[in-house]
């Protein structure tokens, strides 16, 4: 495949040794990749050597700036880092950025919370963090039974992630009041052809071995004119979990396979068109659940599986001018979710009987977005930014509770309120519709001194429509159609003073919002429930929830030497939170969503990255967050403050990078990493919550890295 020599044209041979002490141990890595002339430069960011005080660009403020020159708030990974930490996940990343958690409700997915703005540990029906692939918000829509995850691409050939803390209202919109998540591939290289495979192995303490495959293709056509890029991948880290009810091991496994092809072609010099499809596809035979009244790793459940499947289709347009820039981007995301839990605890409570009963849910998410932005080019004391932005989602979700052999213990009891062994049958359609202009002024009041001011303006509509019926439901078998709606505006102000030119210092004022929503009708016909609600102060389950807001205060600072070895970020913020939207669980098995209270975060942020000599690269980095209660809210069992559920205090993280030459043509390298995530609540009322406990996670790798000179077919 490969002769030799051949001067500018390489090929790198990796292999790595991973240990992980957080349940993991990966006992061989190995990377083979083969570029065409040009290609190195093209790809540099995947060289574990390069230095990570290389300049890094970013597009937070949807225009392309240094990191040096964003507002602190802003943090990025780039594609070299990724792979440094061995990230191929939200998970394997989240615990590096000061200010970013996450919760894992074994369900497959994370929950992520951005300073502290969470008031549910699970699912909330709009995400208070927006995430991003690309130019396409892939922010899980939400139905009060919808899936509790965002989508989590496997991180193969990824540029760079963007983790923009602090509310995004202005340029992200709705959904965006912590912060926002954006994961930006790598665009097709339209000068060089471009090959990568790369396996890993893993072994799980009490679990099985795990794998990955992923493959990376550029292709180059019509005269450096227009290129193709291809990724594949299969991994599945395994499971650790046995269910000795059903006799299989290992169910919490995660298979995933995915693909992504783009393609982009140039218009003119100053013009291209770029298409992409992303398809990820994740199977797991269990929750990860674990019983310890059974045993360690162990539980007796029956009956459940989780299936994720995603496609995106996009395209995106981008034309340069003399007074600067036009993007559009065009996406379709096309979402199936189908879980099944098993819920038998629920036929002993209130019946008595010893039979297995799941939940089964399956829904069907389709999303339409169209954005259109101008971007000046950045001349002159005056810079302007204006767009528009529509969104169109169709969410249909269905529920069941089938439990076999019901009718037969109960004398046909379930078929007199509906299905024959079905307790419980919803089907809903949830719909939303979001327009929005946004626009963003930069004046220069001063040559070191820059105010900024935007605002965006939205119209939200939302309709649910439903019908219900089985022996659980309250009110027989009904049909049911709710709307509910919003409009408003979001400022943004900020001035940011550049004191020299490796240091500046920002001071923002923003706001943020989730859109409101309606509640599904009762599900439960238990006599306790009314009884509940009425001590709760409701005659009957509130119909719709409204909007809620923060604003959020932050100033920051951005040091960087002047020799370029050391870089130094910090950044104090205060967040007010009002009518906060919180899932009531009702003790009789129902819930519902509410305006609830109010909170303030308070928090900092630190970090520092260093190269004291060419060899050593060295990382520290923490955060503080204080996000609590501002008032009483008794429907939570919460008093004023308490700690917001699922948000540690403090976190931290170290990390160091030794790099050494070997042999002439390869260099060695060994990293350590540790990370610190505190303690933190699940619930409020802390007379049924208890407090899970900080945890540390330590990382240590060893890579040899070989360069091959050769030619490619």
């Amino acid at each position: 495949m490969c002769s030799r020599p051949a001067h500018d044209r390489r090929a790198k041979i990796l292999g790595s040794f991973l240990y992980r002490s957080f349940r993991t141990i990966a006992l061989a890595a190995g990377t083979c990749a083969i570029a065409c002339p040009g290609t190195a430069a093209a790809d540099a960011s995947r060289d574990p050597e390069k230095s990570p005080l290389e300049e890094i660009i970013v597009t937070a403020t949807r225009r392309e700036q240094s990191l040096q020159s964003a507002p602190p708030g802003v943090h990025a990974l780039t594609a070299g880092e990724l792979r440094n930490i061995g990230a191929a996940a939200f998970a394997d990343y989240a615990r590096t950025v000061p200010g970013l958690s996450f919760t894992d409700g074994g369900t497959g997915g994370e929950k992520q919370t951005i300073r502290g703005i969470s008031s549910n540990p699970w699912a909330e029906a709009n995400s208070g963090t927006a995430v991003h692939l690309d130019e396409v918000p892939i922010t899980n829509a939400g139905g009060t039974v919808g899936p509790p995850f965002n989508p989590d691409p496997v991180l193969v050939d990824i540029n760079r992630i963007e983790v923009l803390r602090g509310p995004q209202g202005t340029l992200f919109g709705a959904g965006s009041m912590g912060g926002a998540i954006r994961i930006i591939t790598n665009k097709p290289d339209v000068e060089s052809a471009y090959y990568e495979i790369d396996t890993t192995i893993t072994s799980t303490q009490d679990g099985e071995t795990g794998y990955g495959v992923y493959g990376v293709a550029n292709l180059p056509f019509a005269a450096k004119t227009g290129a193709v890029r291809a990724v594949l991948y299969q991994t599945d880290p395994g499971g650790f979990i046995d269910n000795v009810a059903e006799g299989r091991a290992d169910v919490n496994n995660r298979e995933q396979s995915g693909a992504r092809i783009a393609g982009t072609f140039r218009v003119s010099d100053s013009a291209s068109l770029t298409a992409r499809v992303a398809h990820q596809d994740r199977d797991s035979g269990g929750l990860t659940h674990e019983d310890p009244r059974i045993g360690r790793r162990q539980q007796s459940r029956s009956g459940e599986s989780i299936a994720d499947k995603w496609t995106i289709y996009s395209l995106e347009f981008d034309a340069g001018f003399d007074w600067g820039s036009l993007q559009s981007s065009t996406s379709w995301l096309d979402r199936t979710v189908d879980t099944a839990a098993d819920v038998s605890f629920f036929l002993s409570l209130f019946f008595g009987l010893d039979n297995t009963m799941n939940v089964i849910n399956k829904e069907a998410i389709g999303e339409f977005v169209q954005e259109v932005r101008v971007v000046s080019n950045g001349d002159g004391r005056l810079g302007w930014l204006a767009g528009a932005f529509y969104q169109d989602v169709d969410q249909d979700i269905s529920q069941d509770f089938p439990s076999p052999g019901f009718d037969a213990l109960t004398g046909g009891l379930a078929s007199m309120f509906g299905p024959p062994d079905n307790l419980f049958v919803r089907r809903e359609t949830f719909t939303l519709r979001q327009l929005a202009v946004y626009g963003e002024l930069t004046y220069q009041l001063a040559p070191q001194l820059e105010l900024s001011a935007g605002g965006r303006w939205y119209v939200i509509e939302r309709d649910y429509r439903s019908d219900n019926m089985g022996l659980l439901f309250v009110m027989g078998s009904v049909q049911e159609n709710q709307s509910a709606g919003d409009t408003g505006t979001i400022p943004r102000v900020s001035l940011n003073y550049t004191v020299r030119e490796q240091v500046s210092i920002y001071a923002t004022v923003a706001e943020g919002f989730r859109p409101g929503g309606t509640n599904p009708p009762g599900a439960i016909s238990e006599p306790s429930c009314a009884a509940e609600l009425q001590a709760l102060g409701y005659t009957e389950l509130p119909v719709s929830y409204a909007s809620d807001s923060l604003v959020s205060y932050e100033i920051g600072t951005r040091v960087r030497s002047a020799g370029g070895r050391s870089r130094f970020s910090a950044a104090a913020y205060h967040i007010d939170w009002s009518d906060l939207q919180t899932q009531k669980f009702l003790n009789c098995g129902d819930g519902f969503i509410e305006n609830a209270g109010a909170a303030t975060s308070d928090g900092i942020e630190l970090e520092l990255v260093a190269a004291p000599v060419d060899s050593l690269e060295l990382v520290l980095a923490g955060s503080y967050n204080r996000a609590e209660l501002s008032e009483d809210v008794p429907n939570l069992g919460g008093e004023k403050g308490d700690r917001l559920v699922g948000v540690p205090r403090l976190t931290g993280r170290a990390s160091a990078r030794y790099l050494v030459p070997a042999f002439g043509v390869k260099t060695a390298y060994a990293r350590i990493d540790l990370q610190y995530v505190g303690s933190s609540y699940m619930e409020f009322d802390r007379t049924i919550s208890p407090k899970l406990p900080a945890y540390a996670v330590g990382n240590l790798q060893t890579t040899l890295q070989t360069l091959l000179e050769c030619q490619p077919f």
